[in-house]
């Protein structure tokens, strides 16, 4: 147990190390760590991950809580302690359930870290054993409090408190710090329903029927990830959060559709639309990101997808198509606020600023695809953002733009209505409809 420790430290340090200094995803960050560091084994890549998700989740009361001991000299300590520190405050004061025996911890820190710093690992342990977080947290700044409280960006907690209520902004900050169900897409392209679901019985999932939904499950308990399936492997089966099948059923595809899928990769709603519309028909992938173009190839291949094609190009600008399309899903780049429990570091690299640059980012990308939808055609614009500036405001901003285009009632039972009265539009939210927070508009051209 050691050994697996000590190795699942190290590369904890690296995927910090990495998502701190070169501002990448949690995801990357530990691929990248994992390639770095040769890490192939399963029970070390597990813990590390556990340790690393948990720690950045509540990195700002954690920090706050070492700037309470270390003061000034936080700043000066070296990135090794300050890593060992930040995981030590969250895996034996703010977690009920440690996984690792408290000696077995520090005889792996003792082999990492200098002697200096892991004495000072040692106090530091001493002293959150005395210590209150309670007592920590009494502050007469309500905003402070609750941001300690919920570990999100203040402007966050402003935000959430003033946009949704106190009630319902406490709601989504706390299930914002809870992770979301696991759920999947039956891929009737390749196998039927009853030959997938019993495929996954046989090795121990258990899963429920979500009821408005064509072909889609939430895992309810498993003993490895699905990913980790046999039918995952052979393309039976896609991990697709609720609220991205939602938008894909929203634009309502049907065989022989024509269908412009702009942002595709890495895949999700190129696989579900080519499922819904049987193979039959035409659909356009746009996609501006080489790397993830890989991925959508990969993707759609393992999934069986026979009718999409991907074109490279910049969906905020004008792209190179001749094609009447009867349906643009749209899924642009956004602050992915409503998935903050998927990737946590996310709330730490997003600013108020940045939702302005997402926002005219994702007006460009409306405003240079509506060229391509049919009369009657219609317009599925959906993020995964819980800010109005990403989601009605753009709305708005379109149709003002846009006179033809109208907004029409998302035909789906879950969600609720939007904001700015847009009720036709759908909101989504994770303390509400157990899944990421999402937002889906239905934009209709006019057949004049």
């Amino acid at each position: 147990m050691l050994m697996i420790v000590e190795r699942a430290l190290k590369l904890a340090f690296k995927i910090f190390q990495l998502e701190e200094k070169e501002g990448v995803g949690l995801k990357s960050a530990t691929s990248r760590a994992r390639n770095i560091l040769s890490e192939e084994d399963r029970q070390v890549i597990g813990l590390s991950h556990r340790l690393v998700f948990e720690t950045i989740k509540y990195r700002l009361l954690i920090d706050y809580i070492l700037s309470e001991f270390y003061g000034e000299f936080l700043k000066m300590l070296s990135e090794s302690a300050k890593y060992a520190s930040q995981i030590l405050t969250y895996e034996f004061k703010l977690n009920n359930n440690p996984s690792i025996k408290t000696d077995v911890f520090f005889e792996a820190l003792k082999d990492i870290l200098k002697k200096e710093e892991y004495t000072s690992c040692i106090r530091l342990f001493s002293w959150l054993e005395r210590t209150s977080i309670n007592e920590l947290l009494l502050t007469e700044d309500p905003v402070k409090y609750l941001s300690l409280s919920y570990s999100s960006p203040d402007w966050f907690v402003k935000y959430s408190v003033k946009n949704f209520g106190l009630i319902s902004g406490l709601k989504l900050l706390k299930s914002l710090t809870v992770p979301p169900p696991t759920y999947f897409r039956v891929n009737t392209l390749k196998a039927s329903e009853d030959v997938v679901l019993s495929l996954l019985s046989n090795e121990g999932f258990e899963f429920e029927k979500i009821e408005c939904l064509n072909y889609v499950f939430k895992v309810t308990k498993s003993k490895k990830p699905i990913v980790a399936s046999k039918a995952y492997k052979l393309g039976w089966l896609y991990v697709q959060d609720l609220s991205s099948c939602l938008a894909v059923e929203a634009s309502e595809p049907k065989p022989g559709f024509t269908v412009l899928d702009v942002c595709a990769a890495p895949g999700s709603k190129t696989t579900h639309l080519a499922q819904l519309m049987e193979n039959k028909g035409r659909i356009i992938s746009i996609e501006l990101s080489k790397s993830r173009v890989k991925t959508w190839l990969k993707e759609t291949s393992r999934m069986g997808v026979s009718i999409a094609q991907i074109v490279l190009a910049d969906a905020s600008k004008t792209y190179p198509l001749k094609l009447e399309a009867d349906i643009v899903l749209i899924d642009p780049p956004c602050s992915n606020t409503g998935a903050f429990h998927k990737d946590p570091s996310l709330k730490w690299k997003i600013y108020p600023e940045q939702i302005r640059r997402f926002s005219e980012l994702q007006l460009s990308i409306l405003l240079s695809s509506a060229d391509f939808v049919k009369p009657d055609g219609c317009i599925v614009y959906a993020t995964c953002s819980v800010m109005v500036e990403e989601n009605e405001m753009v709305v708005e901003k379109f149709l003002n733009l846009n006179t033809d285009f109208d907004v029409e009632q998302v035909n789906c039972a879950i969600g609720d209505p939007g904001l700015r009265g847009f009720k036709e539009c759908k909101r989504l939210y994770p303390y509400k409809h157990m899944c990421n927070g999402f937002f889906i508009a239905k934009l209709v051209r006019r057949n004049s």
